[in-house]
């Protein structure tokens, strides 16, 4: 294996002039530079990151946790993200952790282990991971996404309003009955997703006006599995007072099981039942009907929390 010792010899320089050459750091004569160059190119040398970074305590590498790679959603922003710090000459080290608090905490720990220099986290659970605590406390720059954090900078759309704009829009076009599918009850991005919601469809004060609520997790099989038990309790007989003309789901995921469940019990969107998603992911233009959903600006998202870690 090449040596940055070799370089020096081959190249007629000192080890610390390659190192310079190599860092960009010091201003070096650009016959040197261009010698240590072609040097390093016809030698195959690689300089050794890990020792790089015990020098310069700095590793080039950035931890990013997304608790659900399945969800389109997480691997839009990913896929963004991962370019981005790219751009900046940045190594992505991804970690899935489904949704797993022990799973969730053992990557914090190796993450920590590889002594990365940050890590962009989407949490995926309703109280903070204890080994986050221990991220913060050793000094790792940290950008939470998605879900709120006490006392950690963040990157998220404003959910709230989001959500006033589906009950804006429902209650404008006459619906008095909603069914929302949320996601794990307590979690910031379902709880402001359904306040917005309250607060744009109960803003005519109708007495008639109802809102029915389920919770689970953000994946297809709860919206698919709670249509079929909201079926079983009889929620969408004709004769029900409370019978849903618009289902609201808190995600595309939950909205996607959700449209499959009713098309097996012949309840017709949009012409029985409206059916409203959010996030925007490309796999709702590509169900039918194409799903009527509030957009979130996956690339906006990513680029601002890698450049503000």
């Amino acid at each position: 294996m090449t040596t940055i010792k070799d370089v020096a010899r081959v190249a007629g320089v000192s080890v610390s002039t390659v190192s310079h050459v190599l860092s960009g750091k010091r201003p070096i004569s650009e016959g040197t530079r261009l010698r240590v160059l072609e040097t390093v190119s016809s030698l195959g040398y690689r300089p050794n990151r890990l020792a790089q970074g015990l020098v310069s305590k700095n590793s080039g590498s950035i931890g990013l946790l997304v608790p659900d790679l399945a969800n389109p959603f997480f691997n839009s922003i990913a896929e963004a993200m991962e370019v981005t710090a790219h751009e900046s000459r940045y190594s992505v080290i991804l970690c899935n952790t489904n949704l797993d608090p022990e799973r969730e905490a053992d990557y914090l720990s190796v993450l920590l282990s590889q002594q990365v220099d940050g890590l962009l986290y989407f949490p995926g659970t309703r109280v903070p991971n204890a080994a986050l605590l221990d991220a913060v406390a050793a000094g790792i720059p940290i950008v939470v996404v998605d879900e709120r954090i006490d006392n950690l900078c963040g990157v998220f759309v404003d959910n709230f309003d989001g959500g006033r704009q589906i009950g804006a829009c429902l209650s404008a076009l006459g619906h008095r009955s909603l069914l929302f599918l949320g996601g794990p009850e307590g979690l910031p991005t379902v709880a402001d997703r359904l306040n917005g919601l309250r607060a744009g469809f109960f803003q005519t004060h109708s007495p008639d006006m109802h809102l029915l609520l389920r919770f689970g997790e953000y994946r297809a099989k709860d919206g698919y599995e709670t249509i079929h038990a909201c079926a079983r309790e009889g929620i969408f007989d004709l004769a029900s007072p409370q019978r849903p003309t618009a289902i609201v789901a808190a995600n595309d995921l939950i909205a996607i099981g959700a449209l499959r469940a009713l098309r097996e019990l012949h309840i017709r969107v949009p012409l029985d039942c409206s059916l409203v998603g959010f996030d925007g992911v490309e796999l709702t233009t590509l169900v039918t009907p194409s799903l009527t959903t509030v957009q979130q600006p996956f690339s906006q998202i990513a680029t601002t929390a890698v450049r503000l870690l």
